[in-house]
């Protein structure tokens, strides 16, 4: 039974241990530990969710578990990562995984000396509605697609930069629905408002398909949405209804998602990767370090 650890148990670390719990009862791993600075959080979580052990000093977790789960603030994903593979423990690391391609660079090199999985925790490529639309394209290919992610951030939050908070999300989305690498960084613009910003960037693919991406830590209602104009039709897939509504000249189809949770499907995936020793995994550091360089041109535009 592979023991699970969870590092970071705040808000997004939470929903890790539950699904975790859900996949414990279930046979397939075993949650031993969690780690988290805050004392009080730490035993909340421990006590709720019955859970062996509980340490304020992830160093001290890494001895009593095979796998790892890093969801700690973006500021120090790297670090933690690093030393967790130095330890030769596999690990989900949550976006953004590293702030710069440099250190997602370094973290590959080590995951391949260590001989560790190192997995990006890219939630939206489990997401029912985002591979329908996948499957949509491979017959109906996009001339260009419009990506949103609108929603006030907290605000606590609002001091990491939006594009690594939010943005890699939808960076990696043009990636994975075109199969196809960015190419160039057309034009970006900052939004700087009292609350927060937004940021609103054109990316041009290796094939010629654009991307238009609106990110917003802004609006107070939260809009999940990819628009995709292809030769013959506009579709519209929203991630929060799970729905796919698709507008051509003969009338309006709707594609509806199955119930389903994509952290699940997510860690379950991660899961059977470390059992397996699969070599040729995705997500994987290569599209971190993808997505970060698109992160960094468009930066250098701001």
């Amino acid at each position: 039974m592979i023991k699970v650890g969870v590092v970071g148990v705040g808000r997004w670390g939470r929903n890790h241990v539950r699904v975790l719990k859900e996949l414990e009862s279930n046979g397939e791993v075993k949650l031993e530990a969690v780690c988290d600075i805050r004392e009080d959080v730490l035993e909340g979580i421990r006590k709720e969710f019955n859970i062996p052990l509980a340490k304020t000093d992830y160093m001290e977790l890494l001895k009593h578990v095979d796998v790892v789960i890093i969801a700690t603030p973006i500021d120090v994903l790297a670090k933690v990562s690093k030393d967790a593979l130095s330890e030769g423990k596999h690990a989900l690391i949550e976006k953004p995984v590293a702030t710069t391609s440099k250190d997602a660079e370094e973290l590959l090199k080590l995951a391949m000396e260590s001989n560790t999985i190192a997995m990006p925790g890219m939630i939206m490529r489990f997401n029912n509605t985002v591979n329908m639309l996948k499957e949509l394209l491979r017959n109906d290919p996009p001339l260009y697609l419009v990506l949103k992610r609108m929603s006030r951030r907290p605000q606590h939050m609002t001091s990491y930069p939006l594009l690594l908070d939010l943005g890699v999300h939808d960076i990696d989305l043009c990636r994975y629905l075109t199969e196809d690498d960015v190419e160039v960084v057309v034009k970006a613009h900052r939004l700087v408002m009292n609350y927060d910003e937004v940021i609103i960037a054109t990316l041009k693919m290796k094939k010629g398909v654009y991307c238009h991406i609106h990110i917003d830590g802004v609006s107070p209602y939260k809009v999940r949405e990819i628009d995709v104009i292809t030769g013959n039709n506009f579709m519209r897939a929203d991630t929060n209804m799970n729905r796919i509504t698709m507008y051509s000249s003969t009338g309006e189809k709707i594609f509806q998602g199955g119930v389903h949770e994509p952290l699940k499907k997510e860690l379950q995936w991660f899961i059977n990767v470390v059992k397996t020793r699969s070599k040729h995994y995705q997500p994987n550091l290569v599209d971190v370090i993808n997505y970060l360089k698109v992160v960094e041109a468009i930066y250098s535009l701001l």
